[in-house]
């Protein structure tokens, strides 16, 4: 049976692309599609300049070279205009993230892949609310974009359901400049503290936290910060560091490529389109609002240490500088658990990660800090309820059928 051939636009540059495009991958690999990746650069009021491409440097030329039964376009990186008009053929389009409507054209309706945008203000609100502030705000992206309005909505429904107030985002402001800091500092300037502030993406987390160490405000004690994406790159770099909610971006990619492989198999049965849920918060300093400070430092250093060979509870006593018994107690009273259950947790959360990129078992025992597969095993069956391979099967899977159709 011939293949099917499907191209991949995607930005340049992006520090996500990687992880959806494995995702893609993945799933294309199963699937038996032949995918060629075509790596874009947007510019408002301009067509898109292709930096590396299988033939051509127009969208038109391109088609021709390859001749695809489908499309998936990554953050934009492609117009929806463009797979529309005169004389262009139909293809089957899947596109990761929302293009704003007036950038769809008439009659065209795109199936779409996004993040789930109630579930990202779920685990932002659930996070923050444990500083129990009065005041919270959310951190547009500029232009306000429909994922970043989505987010943000949902966001200031939750926080005055819980009987909180919202600090609304300027609407004058929102269209402003890539100048993350000067875009963002107006604003912090004129919010009440201590205030919780939900960051639309890491990038715009790390912004709020510079502006707060040049204006002198301790953070997590002026403000609560959480980003979205969990960068790494980013959020470790951070002093102090960033709060984020993971993304299930490994998950979004294999979505996209089944749903496109499904619209192809179909042409006349146009597809769902799907809101992938997000998959928990990474907590570091920025959100750890914790009355005694020995305990902010020592799960800092346990998030930052749990996962190397032989680390242990008596290492995190001898950081927070007290007895092992004192140790306990605190951990207890503070954390509700004691301190080897927050190291398995930490443990297990990574290999989570590890597990939905691809990893194999064994490979997330050795990174994870465990001591042999075996003991991995036990640990995970007793964490999580099942098994290593009852769990990574149901999740290749159940990947479409367990996430939420997105609104239109």
């Amino acid at each position: 049976m011939t293949r099917k051939k499907i191209i991949v636009f995607q930005p340049v540059g992006g520090m996500l692309e990687s992880r959806l495009l494995a995702g893609i991958l993945d799933a294309a690999n199963a699937l038996r599609l032949e995918v060629s990746v075509v790596e874009c650069v947007r510019n408002r009021g301009v067509s898109p300049v292709f930096i590396r491409s299988p033939g051509g440097e127009t969208f038109a030329e391109v088609v021709r070279s390859v001749r695809p039964d489908g499309v998936i376009v990554v953050f934009n990186a492609l117009p929806a205009d463009a797979l529309r008009g005169p004389g262009r053929r139909s293809l089957p389009a899947v596109f990761i993230d929302r293009q704003d409507a007036s950038h769809v054209p008439a009659g065209f309706s795109p199936v779409f892949v996004c993040g789930e945008a109630d579930s990202y203000a779920r685990l932002a609100a659930r996070e923050l609310f444990r500083s129990d502030f009065r005041d919270y705000a959310f951190l547009p992206f500029p232009g306000n974009p429909p994922w970043s309005r989505e987010r943000g909505d949902c966001f200031e429904r939750l926080v005055t359901e819980a009987g909180k107030s919202f600090h609304p985002f300027p609407a004058w402001r929102q269209g402003g400049a890539m100048d993350f800091v000067a875009y963002l500092a107006p604003f912090l300037d004129s919010l009440p503290r201590p205030c919780g502030l939900f960051a639309v993406n890491d990038t715009l987390g790390e912004a709020a936290l510079r502006i707060c160490a040049v204006r002198g405000w301790d953070v997590p004690h002026d403000f609560v910060i959480i980003g979205v994406d969990n960068l790494e790159q980013i959020c470790e770099a951070t002093s102090p560091t960033l709060s984020s909610i993971c993304r299930d971006l490994e998950g979004e990619g294999r979505a996209a490529a089944k749903l496109l492989a499904e619209w192809m198999a179909s042409p006349r049965r146009r597809p769902a389109s799907l809101a992938m849920p997000a998959l928990h918060v990474v907590r570091r300093a920025s959100t750890f609002l914790a009355a005694d400070r020995r305990i902010a430092r020592a799960m800092e250093f346990i998030r930052l240490h749990a996962c190397e060979p032989g680390f242990a509870p008596p290492k995190v006593v001898r950081e927070m500088g007290i007895s092992r018994s004192q140790a306990d107690l605190l951990f207890r009273r503070v954390v509700g658990r004691s301190i080897l259950n927050v190291i398995h947790d930490t443990r297990i959360a990574r290999a989570h990660d590890l597990l939905r990129a691809g990893k194999s078992a064994s490979y997330a025992a050795d990174t994870c800090g465990f001591g042999s597969h075996v003991d991995f095993s036990r640990a995970f069956k007793r964490h999580v309820g099942t098994t290593v391979r009852a769990w990574t099967l149901a999740l290749s899977g159940t990947t479409l059928s367990t996430s939420a159709k997105a609104r239109h």
